[in-house]
């Protein structure tokens, strides 16, 4: 983006901010009233990606960086810092982290794996954690439960508590699955381990390198595809698949994916 694009972006959020000219709503927003936007357009965002729609990629790309240049503008009128060392910062972290393309002396070709853990390596580097520092105290209660199970378990793999093959993680997840069919009828166990089932899903996706946030949106926007064709079928059969029974949704779900396979 063109500098002069990003200072006119920068102008405009100013005078939404403006305290006499600007927008109510803008003047009275913090970092805090609008924390939730920046998690919300970032699904929009994955949301976008899994239809690959590249119209409105680029718009909520658009909508993430607003949440962007709010924050800053937010900050900068509280003198802690400006859309400028938000860059500045994220430059110099770019650089840090990858020694195998700005560093001459780094002269080792390395995968995307290597990168990945050389990355994760220079990151504990740079924030010096302290020892006696609580477990979990950085995660943010603002996240949504399946990102907070996912930094969760990425702390704990810090430490080594993990399991140390995928196939150990599918006979967990299989007991999980056990235990919460043992005791289905009884509702408050039933949601504990329901609960204990979707944390070591996360875990196995972390294990098959899947992120779960994706994949359960390409879940609902496959089963929203599937679901509207089937409604499309049983249209033009002048069938009301509210009065349908089980067996025939079944028969024209089939129907549907037997037709997306022969695509």
């Amino acid at each position: 983006m063109k500098s002069s694009n990003i200072d006119q972006l920068i102008e405009i959020m100013s005078q939404l901010r403006h305290p006499e000219r600007g927008c109510p709503w803008d003047i009275e927003q913090d970092h805090q009233s609008i924390a939730h936007c920046s998690i919300e357009e970032a699904y929009e965002l994955v949301a976008a990606i899994t239809r690959n729609d590249q119209d409105n990629i680029k718009e909520e790309l658009g909508d993430l960086l607003l949440q962007v240049i709010f924050h800053s503008q937010i900050a900068k009128e509280n003198n802690t810092f400006d859309f400028n060392d938000v860059i500045e910062a994220l430059s110099q972290k770019l650089i840090s982290r990858h020694p195998n393309v700005f560093d001459p002396n780094f002269n080792k070709k390395i995968s995307a794996d290597e990168q990945s853990k050389l990355w994760n390596k220079i990151k504990e580097k740079e924030k010096k954690q302290n020892t006696n520092k609580v477990s979990f105290e950085s995660i943010s209660t603002s996240l949504s439960p399946i990102q907070k199970s996912k930094e969760i378990q990425k702390e704990a793999s810090k430490k080594n508590f993990d399991w140390d093959s995928t196939e150990d993680v599918f006979e967990k997840v299989y007991e999980e699955l056990n235990e919460l069919k043992s005791i289905q009828h009884k509702k408050d166990l039933a949601k504990e381990e329901l609960g204990d089932l979707f944390f070591v899903l996360i875990n196995l996706a972390k294990h098959l390198q899947i992120d779960p946030d994706i994949a359960i949106e390409s879940a609902n926007q496959k089963f929203m595809r599937r679901f509207l064709k089937l409604e499309e079928i049983s249209k033009k059969r002048n069938q009301n698949i509210e009065n349908a029974n089980i067996d025939n949704l079944d028969e024209l779900w089939e129907e549907v994916k037997r037709g997306e396979k022969s695509l």
